[in-house]
């Protein structure tokens, strides 16, 4: 009997003192935004506290994301109604500055949502400011893989080298390249 009260005031002592029984203690020091929402929740009882609000995707995530949500639109409505959302819609497909476009292997763009002037227009001869033939660019590129994510630099004359763009391309067919381009 005596050493059934020994091992219990043990327990308890060890109880009160152990990590477990202080994270259930009323807590608000500064470290209240680095726990998690469960135990959070656990310590204030008060649903939603503590909203963090999740980090923006990377410029090259970004593109990704749109081509595959382009792709969504053209498996679920087809080539023509997807064409017709993105240059009826364009805001639609646009993401901070980031915006989607499909081409056809001659240059002519078919729809674009960062600048609907674009449409119609063939722009295989057609520089960017840096100075590149960028539609031949995407289209030669493509000519080697399926789909590819990269990013176009640019030195000035301080010698150092900016990104000028991330750029993802994805073949829809053989005729058609769904593309997204995200400026810094």
């Amino acid at each position: 009997m005596k050493n059934l009260k020994i091992l219990l005031l043990l327990i308890i002592s060890i109880l009160l003192s152990s990590k477990g029984y202080s994270d259930m203690k009323p807590y608000d020091g500064e470290e209240f935004d680095l726990i998690s929402r469960r135990v959070r929740f656990e310590k204030t009882r008060i649903p939603g506290s503590g909203y963090v609000q999740r980090k923006p995707d990377p410029l090259n995530v970004l593109t990704k994301k749109l081509v595959l949500k382009g792709k969504k639109y053209f498996v679920k409505f087809g080539l023509e109604r997807t064409i017709y959302l993105i240059n009826d819609k364009p805001r639609k497909f646009r993401d901070f500055k980031t915006h989607l476009f499909i081409i056809d292997i001659n240059g002519n763009v078919l729809a674009h949502s960062g600048n609907p002037l674009f449409v119609g227009n063939n722009m295989m001869n057609t520089k960017n400011s840096i100075g590149r033939l960028f539609i031949q660019d995407y289209i030669n590129k493509l000519h080697q893989v399926d789909q590819i994510n990269y990013f176009n630099i640019i030195t000035l004359e301080d010698n150092i080298q900016y990104i000028y763009n991330f750029v993802y391309l994805e073949k829809l067919n053989d005729n058609m390249i769904i593309g997204a381009v995200a400026n810094p």
